[in-house]
């Protein structure tokens, strides 16, 4: 047995004989040696299962299941926010992460690696919300200003890509931050050559030690600038200066590394962009720098592409025979939600009683498939928080993504008033139409037409106020 598992055993061991909660800083300390170990995933899959943990508690109006760690649930959520940045990501950590983000709304631990999860799986714009938000709890951080300005590149909003990238960059220098100065650099000219006086400006005021250890970001930004036809002769000092240069020692560069870890150990991110190999679809994360007590940058942790996969024994000894079964592959599709019945499936009364009531678009199947099921509940969480506070256009967006994978009434419905309350009639027209088709399918006449009637209540619509009129007769 490992030192990680001897430690694991400890956690388990005091679970067992005086509760999970008392526990909590064995499994810490167990999970932190399994992470020493490169065992990102077995950490993680402990943890889960702490966090998952229920036990019953009765009260007077009965009994129901809680999690048992009380207060000391948010320490196990810290530590299970920093390792899942060094594993692998898929549907049911991102669930439990989000789950978690709500609990603890201002943990910047919490809210990057609930926001990188969602990166590394795919999901850009949620990402994009989420690290919207760490800037709110970060205001001064640099990296994570320049962080913003490459995805909004990746999704090819270029003119909120520069702002972001030119801001983060600038404050990056402003407070001596030069760590990833070069590599986002390079993400700005790509969208803007037009900036590269800016860019030569700024590495020809950094430090020959900043410049030395980003040497190889530093060649490829070169490469870059000819490549693009950029280079106008001015480059040629800067290059000089370069190879003026000694190379970085490495062993001086590992003890720094060493230093920068302890330092930043409370939010220290692991570097997981080596595991493109072994998921060739995820995105790499692209890492930003240290800036203020949190550490973001690609050198936070040592290097984890070796990581060794746990054997069967190994895991059902961690996690016990219930957790212990192979997990399947990530790239794996996740099965789409059901669609709802059409019409053809199932003829409303309304139908029965007026053949020349019109099917809208409602009926049809989608051409998308549903969401995930653990991004659906984030993402109808992150809708219904954002339309009971008022912010329709925000709620209107998540709904429109659950939409997506197939018409829902309990989803069409608040979206619907999201497009009427921030006076999106057009829209709001079409989808009152499918709603209020959908709806006399399920046999609710009533409902539907007051759905229409409330598309009246804002905006004249020839189709609506037929379709109405046709609903009033078939009651």
């Amino acid at each position: 047995m490992t030192a990680a598992s001897n430690k694991l055993a400890k956690a388990q061991e005091v679970a067992a004989l005086k509760g999970l909660r008392a526990a909590v800083p064995f499994y810490v300390e167990a999970t932190d040696s399994l992470a020493d170990e490169k065992r990102f995933d077995a950490a993680v899959g402990v943890l889960a299962e702490v966090l998952n943990a229920r036990e019953k508690k009765r009260s007077l109006f009965g009994s129901k299941e809680i999690n048992p760690l009380g207060p000391d649930r948010a320490v196990v959520a810290r530590q299970f926010a920093k390792l899942t940045r060094g594993g692998q990501i898929n549907d049911s950590l991102l669930e439990l992460l989000s789950a978690i983000a709500v609990e603890n709304p201002d943990d910047p631990q919490i809210r990057l690696a609930n926001a990188e999860g969602l990166y590394r799986a795919g999901y850009m714009a949620d990402a994009i919300d989420e690290y919207r938000y760490c800037e709110k709890l970060l205001p001064d951080d640099g990296g994570l200003v320049a962080r913003l300005g490459e995805l909004y590149a990746i999704m090819s909003r270029n003119a909120e890509a520069v702002d972001n990238l030119r801001r983060g960059i600038g404050e990056l220098m402003q407070s001596h931050h030069f760590d990833e100065v070069a590599f986002f650099s390079l993400k700005l000219i790509d969208v803007a050559p037009q900036a590269v006086s800016d860019v030569q400006r700024w590495l020809n005021s950094m430090p020959d030690d900043a410049l030395r250890a980003q040497r190889d970001d530093i060649r490829q930004l070169l490469e870059a600038v000819r490549d693009k036809g950029l280079d106008d002769g001015r480059w040629e000092s800067f290059e000089q200066r370069m190879a003026a240069l000694p190379e970085l020692d490495e062993s001086a560069e590992a003890s720094a590394l060493g230093a920068a870890r302890d330092t930043h150990a409370e939010l220290a991110t692991p570097d997981v962009h080596e595991f493109a190999d072994e998921a060739a679809d995820e995105p790499e994360p692209v890492w930003g720098s240290k800036t203020g007590n949190v550490a973001i940058g690609r050198t936070a942790w040592d290097d984890v592409a070796n990581v060794e996969p746990a054997s069967e024994d190994e895991m059902a000894m961690l996690l016990g025979p219930a957790l212990s079964s192979t997990p399947e592959p990530e790239e794996e599709a996740q099965p789409a939600a059901p669609a709802p019945e059409s019409v053809a499936q199932k003829p409303s009364a309304a139908a029965a009683t007026n053949g020349t009531i019109s099917k809208s678009v409602a009926s049809a199947p989608s051409s998308a498939a549903a969401l995930p099921p653990g991004l659906a509940a984030f993402t109808r969480r992150k809708a219904d928080a954002a339309f009971t506070a008022g912010d329709f256009a925000a709620a209107a967006q998540s709904y429109e993504r659950l939409l997506k994978g197939g018409f829902e009434v309990d989803v069409a419905t608040p979206l619907l008033e999201c497009y009427l309350g921030s006076e999106r009639f057009a829209e709001g027209a079409e989808l009152g139409l499918q709603l209020a088709d959908a709806l006399a399918d399920a046999g609710e006449l009533d409902k539907a037409v007051a759905t229409l009637a409330l598309v009246l209540e804002h905006t004249q619509d020839a189709d609506v106020e037929r379709r109405h009129a046709e609903l009033l007769a078939a009651k």
